[in-house]
Parts: structure tokens; sequence; C-alpha cells
């Protein structure tokens, strides 16, 4: 996948993200967004986020695409296997 970007989100990313409580959002292009400037810097959410970076490189993006809303329509968000995974991952990170 290359480099991977962190950024604060802005505009309408930045919204959305307000709107659904999301802390921190990976694109299928590589960049992780995050809420505030504050949480680029937090080890666990960064671990969680790069968990979906590697996970759209092993299944590739659109494979994982479609499994991640598949799995939170049949799932819930918190039981997705992809969610599970990054919790699972990001759990050994603090702070």
């Amino acid at each position: 996948m290359g480099t991977v970007k962190h950024k604060v989100a802005s505009g309408l990313g930045l919204w959305l993200m307000k709107r659904t409580g999301t802390f921190g959002f990976t694109s299928l292009w590589g960049t992780i967004y995050y809420l505030d400037s504050n949480l680029i810097h937090n080890k666990r959410l960064r671990a969680h986020e790069m968990t979906h970076i590697e996970q759209m490189e092993r299944d590739g993006k659109f494979v994982f695409s479609v499994k991640y809303l598949w799995n939170n329509l049949r799932y819930g968000y918190e039981n997705n296997p992809y969610e599970i995974e990054a919790r699972a991952r990001s759990a050994h990170e603090k702070g």
C-alpha cells in the first residue's frame, strides 16, 4: 500500500466523524484520518487503524470493503470480525 499518511479530518469527513462518534477512519487510499490532532499520537488508536491498513493489504481493498460492510450489516460494528481483530491488536498498546 505504500506510505500511510496520518491526518486530522476536516470538512465533511470531520463532520461525519463527529456525528458518528468515530475517533479514527482508515481510507482505501492509505490515509488515516483522526478526529483531532491529539489522537494522531494515540498509540492504541493508531494500532487499531493500522490493522485496517494491513487487512486491506491482506484481503485487497475491494474484498475488504465488501466484507467490512457485509459484516457490519450481519453482525453489527462491535462484532464485525475486522473490528474484533483491530481491537485485539490495539489492546496491547499503551497510550
